[in-house]
């Protein structure tokens, strides 16, 4: 990790330093920031030191001696992104640095603070027409607010705008996260995985993997960095938490009402290969996750799935379905009773309604599968049906069928298609 000296704008190797305190930029990059190769050249800081294009930092470092801290890190200039090996291993680490900074600086260029009503302008951009800041719109601030223990906002002409708790209406108006994650009352790593998930949708990226990179800490996952795989790294990332979690909501989306936001720019004129009727059990975007910030898990009504649960395979994601021993497979007319399949996920939606006490009320989300092939037959793969709808089971135990406890289970496979919006 590489700090800026924010009294002379020098990089330095954090490792060369005992234990430093320091400052932590979060911005939205706007044309031509600073780069590691001329921040690292004396040369070029001697000549570019009251640049438009050192204005940034240095309102930053200025802010960090305000607080008493000697050090400022700053994405644009702090890595060496000519690195493949470098650039992975601060992407995995990012989170952790934004954790660990004294203070998290968020500067929001396109906005104006009013001070009488507390409240944020639109943004000032004439390319964004009155849109909200497009802090809010980046893929990376999400972790970069999520992270911070301690968070400052700024506007265009670096005037405090508050704290993460002061801002906790308007962030929360603006990111749909709950004001408890902001205020402290608690923290975001007990939300569900399709809850955290929702929250990227509709951000974009300069490139179209960071959609899934920028989604690591915040899953509290690692994986190799690599540019070039395209919308493949959301499913690589997706593959990477059936290894580690538990946690079904993964399998808890549905058809986004607004489409795929997060690729439009980088696709804008094709859907590609997505069918958005017809699906497998893991979605082509976070943007499928965005009707679901309410999914939990609960302690109290989760059922372990059986030995060998759920797993990756080459064709999909491959079940040990439950079954009722004795069952019979087929009617009397010799067609399979597994033609359409409704799984139930270990997770849970607020039901619309409370119960007679006031309190919350929940039910299992399920999902609808069809078998593919001939169904005069027992055997095949199944893929996904209906995803524009999460069904509700209300008493029926996640690993049951019709309520009756098992103690057998039927292999099922969910056939994933690949996502390919170039087709």
């Amino acid at each position: 990790m590489r700090l800026i000296d924010t009294k002379t704008y020098a990089l330095h190797d954090s490792d060369g330093l005992a234990d430093p305190e320091y400052a932590i930029l979060s911005h939205r990059w706007v044309g031509a920031e600073v780069t590691f190769q001329q921040l690292d050249s004396a040369t070029w800081r001697a000549a570019n030191l009251h640049s438009p294009q050192m204005s940034k930092i240095k309102a930053a470092c200025a802010k960090a001696r305000e607080n008493e801290l000697d050090w400022l890190w700053v994405d644009t200039c702090c890595i060496d992104k000519t690195s493949s090996v470098e650039l992975s291993s601060s992407l995995n680490s990012m989170f952790e640095w934004y954790f660990k900074a004294t203070v998290c600086y968020a500067y929001l260029y396109d906005v104006d603070w009013n001070a009488t009503t507390h409240q944020m302008s639109k943004s000032q951009d004439p390319k964004r027409g009155g849109q909200e800041a497009a802090w809010f719109e980046r893929g990376w601030t999400l972790q970069e607010l999520l992270a911070p223990r301690h968070m400052e906002f700024f506007d265009r002409s670096w005037v405090l705008m508050g704290t993460k708790e002061s801002l906790a209406d308007i962030l929360h108006a603006r990111t749909g996260i709950a004001k408890a994650y902001f205020t402290g009352a608690s923290t975001f790593r007990q939300a569900s995985i399709a809850t955290r998930i929702s929250w990227m949708a509709g951000r974009t990226t300069a490139k179209v993997e960071d959609i899934a990179y920028a989604l690591l800490g915040v899953l509290r996952i690692n994986m190799e960095i690599h540019y070039g795989e395209g919308v493949r790294a959301f499913m690589r990332l997706q593959r990477i938490l059936l290894e580690s979690s538990t946690d079904e909501s993964i399998f808890a989306w549905t058809t986004p009402s607004k489409g795929l936001q997060c690729y439009q720019k980088h696709f804008p004129q094709t859907a590609g290969t997505w069918n958005p009727k017809e699906w497998g059990l893991l979605a082509p975007s976070p943007d499928c996750f965005a009707e679901h910030n309410d999914l939990v898990i609960l302690a109290d009504g989760y059922v372990p799935r059986l030995v060998g649960g759920y797993r990756w395979t080459q064709q999909g994601v491959h079940f040990q379905m439950p079954i009722k021993p004795g069952t019979e497979l087929t009617n009397a007319f010799g067609v399979t009773r597994w033609a359409d399949i409704t799984l139930t996920l270990n997770c849970w939606k607020p039901d619309a309604a409370g119960g007679g006490g006031g309190g919350k009320t929940y039910s299992n989300v399920t999902v609808r599968l069809e078998k593919m092939g001939s169904k005069f037959s027992n055997k095949g793969a199944y893929r996904r049906v209906r995803c524009g709808e999460l069904g509700r089971a209300s008493k029926v135990k996640t690993n049951s069928v019709l309520g009756v406890d098992q103690i057998a289970t039927r292999p099922l496979t969910i056939v994933q298609p690949e996502f390919d919006p170039d087709m």
